[in-house]
């Protein structure tokens, strides 16, 4: 068989090349029609002061989404149990590491265990409610580990190991959740690659990292569990932080496991969009329950940067 010439290989691709290369060209996207929601998240968690995050919801395109741009501060907010109402009100703290305020509704009394509470949030002359139950169980993180790479489909990164076995006789969904401190030379792993530019040089910030991922015991009651999870920040040797494993109820779980796969849709074309599963109706959101284990210490084994 005769070779082909590579000089008539290289002609014939020079035009596919101009082809693939050599056009650009920038297409503008009509905003459609649009019609705004709410969007609520509340966490009632034992010991803590309730807080609901309240916002509008925005088109895709609009530029202006941070935190305080989009807060409804004007609504009439109250959570409801057998021993009264607490009646919440504006609030907000400085994120040092995002550089930002954000804004929420903070009540005054702390959650109970073992108790059902009652959301009633009215605004515009509307009313969204919903109920969540304390008392969920937790488990106990029987160890720790390190692997310096591990694979899923947003690419290889570094992952932290916790070991603990799901609680036998009832189906419990859990994710992570990492405290640790943060300085300026620690970046976002995100595209953003984001350093905060609000911190001075040897200056820290706490930063609570929570993991992607919900885990359901389907099937596999009293089972051992193992997480692989990527931080949502880079490491350093020697960083330390402290890590607890979220109990969450079910409408939590669902709501939370919903919202990651829209962001793998976002990424992937062979996964379909979905709908959240939010339990407050005409919203987007979530009022539920959650519960943290005793937290055991990590320390990074060396620089994951």
């Amino acid at each position: 068989m005769k070779a082909r010439s590579p000089i008539k290989d290289a002609r014939w691709m020079l035009p596919m090349l101009l082809v693939l290369f050599g056009c650009t060209k920038t297409i503008s996207v009509e905003q459609q029609p649009y019609t705004e929601r709410i969007a609520i998240e509340s966490l009632l968690e034992p010991g803590e002061i309730p807080k609901v995050f309240l916002s509008r919801t925005v088109p895709f395109f609009t530029n202006d989404q941070t935190p305080s741009s989009l807060f409804i501060s004007d609504a009439d907010v109250r959570i409801a149990s057998p021993d009264g109402v607490d009646a919440l009100r504006p609030d907000s703290i400085y994120n040092r590491f995002d550089c930002r305020w954000e804004p929420f509704y903070v009540g005054t009394t702390a959650i109970l265990d073992n108790t059902t509470y009652e959301l009633r949030l009215t605004y515009q002359g509307r009313t969204y409610s919903a109920t969540a139950t304390t008392g969920l169980p937790t488990v106990q993180i029987e160890s720790t580990d390190y692997v310096s790479e591990f694979q899923d489909i947003f690419g290889g990164h570094e992952g932290v190991i916790v070991n603990f076995t799901d609680l036998p006789g009832q189906a419990n969904q859990y994710r992570f959740i990492m405290v640790r401190s943060l300085d300026n030379t620690h970046e976002t792993v995100d595209d953003r690659e984001y350093s905060s530019t609000c911190l001075a040089d040897g200056e820290t910030v706490e930063v609570e990292e929570v993991g992607r991922f919900v885990y359901f015991d389907k099937n596999l009651d009293g089972a051992p569990v193992r997480f692989v999870v990527e931080p949502a920040y880079t490491a350093r040797k020697d960083d330390e932080g402290l890590i607890y494993i979220q109990s969450l109820d079910r409408p939590t779980a669902e709501f939370f496991d919903t919202l990651d796969l829209q962001r793998e849709s976002n990424i992937n074309p062979f996964v379909e969009p979905v709908f959240l599963n939010s339990n407050i109706e005409g919203a987007i959101g979530i009022f539920g329950a959650v519960a943290r284990s005793v937290p055991v210490l990590f320390v990074f084994p060396e620089d994951a940067l």
